[in-house]
């Protein structure tokens, strides 16, 4: 008896040991897999950013197979992203362009630094483009050289704008070719600033410190040359815009446009990247006091859309960051001015407590969302039906979303297209 009972506590143990050890096993793939969610998240959040690039961006590892790309790239050669990945520049291009792809990586490849020149690119229209490759090679964390990534910029409709301008005065190509020379030094610089990013992005990989860094990068590697840009095509039309044909004219003003746009999409990435890092200052806040900020800020646009501001229970105190709440209220109500349409006319602003916290509803009356899925709108980069035609970078609900989750609170939505749209926030009252 003593034998078997001594088998048998020695069985349990083993069982209960091997238990133990299940569990953990459990617990480990439940970690891993928790981890890979969160890296998915990342990578998905910066593609979704370089997407937003409008120049096609590639990247080659050091064999000149392609890595990836963004959409302007897919776009531009009409293939989808699934058959570029792997593939050389033979596999997708004409055999005179792509040797001489292939050549001028060879010789980046065996002279590592940055590189720009011009040549040509099927587009899929069937057109061959005039376009500046500009490419510089990247490293991998231990120093070793991992391929290369390039920017094409489409400059067909500069070179006709340069043709124009030939016939009309012949010392206006020097000048334009100086300031493209500007441009291309600025190029250069941006290729070089984004390596040293790559190589900070993969020692990184798994933090939340990657994203945010990159982020940082990209916005200012994105609003130098726009600002830069902007300034040199100002010049062109302030010095020589006698010169230029309506077409040429019409050219500038949509480099114009353009480089403002991505201006203003940096400076709301910018705000996206504070709404989550940046330290938070709780105080006792006047209500009534925020939203008097935020109605003397758009008095001038609601009383051009003659726009009938309504409040309610505005009164007491609240525990917030204030230059929050001021940013949460600007973005709501300047995307009921933006998105409401003709038939907006009147903005109600109503506060109440329930249950601890501060809940708030920002209510229109214009035109709704046309959305099976209205909570989408907070998302980085969505924008809903309603948007078309309207300038925004899809970061504002985005950014309102961040804040008020600092804030312990949640955001939502109640929207009906033609009957108006109501943005509801939550403050706890616990900060």
């Amino acid at each position: 008896m003593n034998a078997d009972a001594e088998s048998t506590n020695r069985l349990r143990d083993e069982n209960a040991s091997l238990r133990r050890r299940i569990a953990e096993l459990e617990d480990s793939e439940r970690r891993h897999l928790q981890s890979e969610a969160v890296l998915r998240d990342q990578l998905r959040f910066l593609q979704t950013l370089i997407d937003t690039i409008p120049s096609p961006v590639f990247y080659k590892d050091a064999k000149g197979r392609y890595l990836g790309c963004n959409r302007a790239f897919e776009i531009r050669l009409g293939v989808l992203k699934e058959n570029i990945l792997g593939k050389r520049a033979c596999e997708l291009f004409p055999e005179e362009l792509a040797s001489k792809y292939d050549a001028m990586d060879r010789e980046l490849l065996s002279n590592p630094g940055e590189q720009m020149y011009e040549g040509k690119l099927l587009f899929a229209d069937g057109i061959e483009h005039d376009v500046v490759i500009t490419k510089g090679t990247f490293t991998n964390s231990r120093g070793k050289l991992a391929g290369l990534v390039g920017v094409t910029l489409d400059i067909s409709e500069r070179k006709r704008a340069e043709e124009a301008l030939q016939k009309a005065h012949d010392d206006l190509e020097n000048r334009v070719q100086q300031r493209t020379a500007d441009l291309a030094r600025a190029i250069e610089k941006l290729r070089k600033e984004i390596s040293e990013r790559l190589r900070a992005e993969e020692a990184l990989v798994s933090s939340s410190e990657k994203l945010k860094m990159f982020a940082y990068s990209v916005a200012h590697d994105l609003k130098s040359p726009a600002i830069g840009i902007h300034g040199l095509t100002s010049l062109l039309l302030r010095n020589y815009g006698h010169v230029l044909d309506n077409r040429g004219a019409g050219y500038c003003d949509r480099i114009l446009k353009t480089s403002e746009n991505v201006v203003a999409l940096v400076d709301e990435i910018n705000a996206y990247i504070a709404a989550k890092e940046a330290p938070l200052t709780i105080e006792a806040i006047r209500v009534e006091e925020v939203f008097r900020t935020v109605r003397e800020e758009f008095h001038e646009r609601l009383a051009n859309r003659k726009v009938e501001w309504l409040e309610r229970n505005l009164a007491g105190e609240i525990r917030a960051d204030k230059m929050s709440l001021l940013r949460i209220f600007r973005n709501l109500v300047d995307n009921a001015l933006k998105y409401g349409g003709e038939s907006l006319s009147r903005i109600e602003i109503e506060c109440r407590v329930e249950e601890g916290s501060h809940i708030f509803r920002v209510h229109d009356d214009g035109a709704g969302l046309k959305s099976d899925n209205p909570s989408k709108v907070f998302g980085p980069f969505q924008r809903a039906g309603t948007s078309k035609g309207v300038e925004g970078t899809g970061l504002g609900l985005a950014i309102v979303k961040e804040l008020v989750e600092r804030h312990g609170g949640k955001v939502w939505v109640d929207s009906k297209e033609e009957e108006g749209t109501s943005f509801y926030i939550s403050i706890s009252g616990r900060l």
